[in-house]
């Protein structure tokens, strides 16, 4: 008899004659396949490298075992640290580019520590500063070079549902599953829908039965005959008890079952699973620059900050002559504006305009704006007239890179407009940010223009990296050079 609330569906009565098995290679023996090539290839560059810089350059001969420890001790260090950042995952694998920065800083911060085992137990005259170089910068191509091989290898084979596919069923036919459904389905890790199923349950105005491919017997039979490798829940109105129910049915299938829980995760695809307290939740949004993150910010600014307002001191000072002399009026413009945890700071700027408005009410500069001096158009124009936040970035109230600050009347009134406007002050203001080089500086007059600003701004946010911030520099050296939107 069946349980109150789900369906009959009798699963457990299939014959599994005939069952269609897996490929033999899975995907997690994927990952550990590519983790060996690795660590063998670390090894084979150091000999390679050392042999071929004693048959050219050395006439004494030179002890392999040497370079062959050192070898070991880079590919021990390496394959351990993308191993324990999850490199070696399916769906890491599939997502190379990304891979690249993390191959490439803890191949970085293995050699550091080589270096200082090697000074420390003083064998640094054993090993040549030439193959040291060579063989990092081959390891560095050859590791690289297999990634990119692997993600091609996985993405193909995971192609309608190939050997490496993750085979998914969803259990639901509501929004959420169908949400799900087409999520996972543009993932670039290979995850194949193999069907929506009904299950069975009432759905309270939820129902999206024109997108189910059967119910509960059905998808126990295509797991019985191994074509699914997990089950994913989506049925969010479902109550505790029918809930418990469909879970109790479903475990008895040879399949991993895991629970969508809600649309509103299903946005938050920045978050992840973390332990507090002991119990594993759902993580929405993740502390920016938490850990060393913070350090290495700080570090950024002010190195690079110092070094810029050297480098661009003489032009400051060609500015602010050029701006005496046109004629009365302050060199600087200082507004108040809201910076990290919206704490108030007064930022700097060249003046550009005839008039230095910082109250209730101020006007956004437009185009061909009557406001605007000759010389302030230049500057505006090339961006110089943004160089005295350099001295914001040295007091530790700005970055060099991160959202722009606004206006304290603007900020208050796109905050009333614009969803998790206020988002941005989770991190310091920048002179420069991801979406200036993506084409969203000047002039904002429409709300919509601002909110794909805070877009952009939220996702520099959520996804910070010290990479990110050296690729937004490099792109503002091209937007300053060729300006767009700039009034």
């Amino acid at each position: 008899m069946a349980e109150p609330g789900v369906k009959d569906t009798n699963i457990d009565s299939f014959s599994t004659d005939g069952v269609r098995r897996r490929g033999p290679v899975a995907r997690a023996l994927f990952g550990d396949i590519v983790q060996f090539i690795d660590f063998i290839l670390v090894i084979v560059m150091s000999v390679a490298v050392a042999e071929i810089y004693h048959v050219f350059f050395l006439e004494t001969a030179i002890d392999l075992q040497n370079y062959t420890a050192a070898g070991i001790m880079g590919a021990t260090g390496l394959t351990a640290l993308l191993r324990r950042d999850g490199y070696y995952e399916f769906d890491e694998i599939a997502k190379a580019s990304k891979a690249v920065r993390a191959i490439i800083s803890r191949w970085a911060l293995v050699l550091l520590g080589l270096l200082a085992f090697a000074f420390a137990l003083k064998i640094t005259e054993n090993f040549s500063r030439v193959w040291l170089t060579a063989w990092s910068a081959a390891t560095l191509v050859s590791v690289i070079g297999v990634r990119f091989g692997a993600s091609v290898m996985a993405r193909r084979m995971s192609k309608d549902g190939g050997v490496f596919a993750r085979r998914v069923a969803v259990v639901g036919a509501t929004s959420l599953g169908v949400k799900f459904a087409d999520y996972a389905t543009k993932s670039p890790a290979g995850t194949f829908i193999v069907g929506i199923y009904d299950a069975g349950l009432v759905n309270n105005g939820d129902a999206h039965q024109s997108a189910a491919k059967g119910d509960l017997n059905d998808l126990a039979h295509a797991a019985r005959n191994g074509e699914i490798d997990d089950i994913v829940i989506a049925v969010p109105r479902a109550s505790g008890e029918d809930m418990a129910r469909l879970v109790r049915r479903l475990s008895i299938l040879p399949v991993s079952i895991a629970i969508c829980p809600n649309i509103h995760w299903l946005d938050h695809l920045g978050g992840g699973i973390s332990d507090v307290g002991g119990v594993r939740v759902l993580s929405l949004y993740r502390r920016p620059l938490e850990g060393w993150g913070g350090v290495l910010k700080t570090v950024e600014d002010y190195v690079f900050g110092s070094i810029a307002l050297l480098v661009f001191s003489p032009v400051m000072l060609l500015v602010a002559i050029a701006i005496k002399l046109q004629g009365k009026g302050p060199i600087l413009f200082a507004q108040n504006r809201h910076g990290f945890n919206n704490a108030v700071f007064k930022v700097y700027k060249f003046r550009t305009m005839t008039v230095a408005e910082d109250g209730d009410v101020v006007t956004q500069a437009k185009k061909g704006d009557a406001r605007i001096t000759p010389l302030g158009a230049v500057l505006r124009r090339y961006s110089l007239d943004e160089l005295p936040q350099l001295f914001n970035v040295i007091r530790g109230e700005m970055s060099l890179v991160g959202p722009r600050p606004h206006a304290l009347a603007h900020n208050h009134q796109y905050a009333q407009m614009i969803e998790n406007y206020s988002g941005r002050h989770k991190v310091k203001p920048g002179i420069t940010g991801w979406a200036q080089v993506n084409g969203y500086r000047g002039e904002t007059s429409e709300t919509e223009q601002m909110a794909d600003r805070v877009r952009y701004d939220l996702a520099y946010v959520d996804n910070w990296s010290l990479w990110f911030d050296i690729k937004i520099l490099f792109l503002t050296v091209k937007a300053v050079v060729f300006p767009q939107n700039a009034v």
